[in-house]
């Protein structure tokens, strides 16, 4: 059995001709069209030969070029102005070339003599002008996918150039940052170095004055003890970067580490002026943690809070128990955080500005540090601050154990 062809599409032509006999003159050519695929209408003004075009209700328009007071270019010109897409025939009188001419200007697909017009060619223009049509209609689909593609690709390309320039500018701070750090470093390290030659030499003229070389002994103590702090502080942010820090890890009391790190922040905190307060929940908990390491976390964040607080502030403490967590928060009436050094502060070398640090002490590593064990024991650290003159709180967040 022989396949049946689908039958071809019926096209709908719309005549937009002012003159009635034109209109049937018209409609005997359609008739003598082979195949009957075509369907013709007919308005007979401007108007609505216009509205029509606008609209683009049919496949093909056959456009007069006399409209009574008007004419069929002044349409085709008004139909570029609306953006209309139609295919557009002009039919003209014999050798008008001069408006047939203008009339192709004016985005009129082809144009036909009236006085010549035949079935023939009345059936190769209107397929000229519809293949002409999709031509177009695809070129355009093309463009206007083209156009999509490059205006991503031009989208893709700003925000890569973008990133770059974020990423550049993120090295350049971070250069600046270690820059400043090793210049920290170096003034913090040489630092000691003068009051303990200063305490040997003493020693050497007064060795026979017990009390003197006691006092000379404690200065060197005391500054050993700081470039040992120092360097641990250097060893903990090594061995964390390299992945090298381990914790050891068993079931404690929370209370214990707040302890352990009251007994060595407290000096600092008497040496600055401060006052300490400890507000701890009643109902205490067993947490999994490295005692020494938990304990040092609240350590630097209680020596940072005396460091950037002035004598008669206040540091204070607080836990709170909740189902699952705990928070501890140590709070300060110190100089606060510069809104625009917040999402700096637990980075490494970062110090809140030096001209606003009372004692100009550390390496701007200490919480660095302790952000980073936080993490290591599943937890959360966060800071906040109101800004500049209005101290700081420093949250911590750790997992209970719950059986």
């Amino acid at each position: 059995m022989t396949a049946r062809s689908e039958p071809a599409p019926i096209i709908r032509v719309l005549l937009i001709d002012d003159d009635p006999e034109d209109y049937l003159i018209t409609k005997g050519l359609f008739g003598e069209l082979p195949g009957h695929r075509f369907a013709l209408d007919w308005v007979d003004g401007y108007d609505l030969g216009l509205s029509a075009i606008t609209a683009g209700s049919h496949d093909i328009y056959l456009l007069d070029y006399r409209l009574g007071s008007r004419n069929g270019l002044e349409l085709l010109e008004a139909a570029q102005v609306v953006n209309a897409t139609a295919a557009i025939i002009l039919l003209t009188g014999q050798g008008q070339y001069d408006i047939d001419r203008r009339a192709i200007e004016a985005g009129a697909a082809d144009y036909l003599e009236k006085e010549r017009l035949d079935p023939i060619l009345l059936e190769r223009a209107i397929r000229h002008a519809l293949l002409q049509k999709n031509y177009e209609s695809t070129l355009n689909a093309k463009v206007t996918e083209r156009t999509a593609d490059l205006k991503k690709l031009n989208e893709t390309l700003e925000r890569e150039a973008l990133e770059r320039k974020k990423a550049d500018a993120a090295l350049r701070e971070a250069d600046r940052r270690k820059d400043e750090f090793l210049g920290v470093l170096v003034h913090e390290l040489r630092n000691p170095l003068a009051p303990i030659r200063n305490a040997i030499t003493i020693m050497r003229l007064k060795r026979d004055t017990p009390d003197v070389v006691d006092r000379a002994t404690k200065i060197i103590e005391r500054q050993v003890v700081h470039m040992v702090r120092l360097i641990d502080e250097l060893m903990d942010i090594s061995r964390i970067n390299r992945d090298k820090l381990r914790l050891t890890t068993e079931p404690i009391r929370l209370s214990e580490a707040i302890a352990v790190a009251v007994e060595m922040s407290q000096p600092q905190i008497d040496n600055a002026g401060l006052a300490l307060e400890i507000l701890q929940d009643p109902n205490d908990v067993v947490i999994t943690a490295d005692r020494l390491r938990l304990a040092q976390v609240f350590t630097n964040l209680m020596n940072n809070a005396a460091k950037y607080t002035e004598p008669g502030g206040t540091v204070t403490l607080t836990t709170r128990v909740g189902r699952a967590e705990v928070v501890i928060a140590i709070r300060d009436t110190g100089i606060g955080i510069p809104a625009d050094q917040m999402p700096y502060v637990f980075e490494l070398f970062t110090q809140i500005d030096r001209t606003l640090n009372r004692s100009q002490n550390g390496l701007g590593i200490g919480l660095a540090v302790a952000h980073r064990l936080v993490a290591m024991h599943s937890g959360a650290l966060e800071a906040h601050s109101d800004g500049l003159g209005h101290g700081a709180t420093f949250t911590v967040r750790l997992p209970i154990d719950r059986d």
